[in-house]
């Protein structure tokens, strides 16, 4: 009986196989950030970029009625990360921003020290 309501378990399950991929640019270098999708955007962590960035993306599966892709660039040449972007799309955006993914091609700007960042997400299998 137990294989039985495992497999209809798993079947039931939504299916999300695909991933976030970013695509970071900071002082001449690249940084790649992927997000697998996740039920809590609060146990994902940020990716520290450079020296004054910090880079988050949550992708967020369940429930399906709240499902989006959440980016989030914080500054940290205080010390503490603060919100400086922000943009929310919706779990089912498709890559239309070609050759940019589904974000288009993004710039953020550190404010205390000019430092720029750019970046563009897309959605992979």
């Amino acid at each position: 009986m137990k294989r039985a309501w495992l497999l209809v378990t798993w079947l039931a399950a939504p299916a999300f196989a695909d991933s976030v991929s970013c695509h970071i640019i900071y002082g001449g270098e690249n940084f790649p950030v992927i997000a697998k999708p996740a039920d809590d955007p609060y146990s994902i962590k940020g990716q520290k970029i450079g020296r004054y960035f910090e880079f988050k993306v949550a992708y967020i599966s369940a429930p399906a009625e709240l499902s989006a892709i959440s980016v989030y660039v914080y500054a940290t040449s205080s010390g503490e990360p603060v919100l400086i972007h922000q943009a929310k799309y919706p779990a089912a955006v498709a890559n239309l921003a070609a050759p940019w993914g589904f974000t288009g091609f993004n710039y953020v700007y550190e404010p205390s020290k000019s430092s720029e960042l750019q970046y563009w997400c897309e959605k992979t299998d």
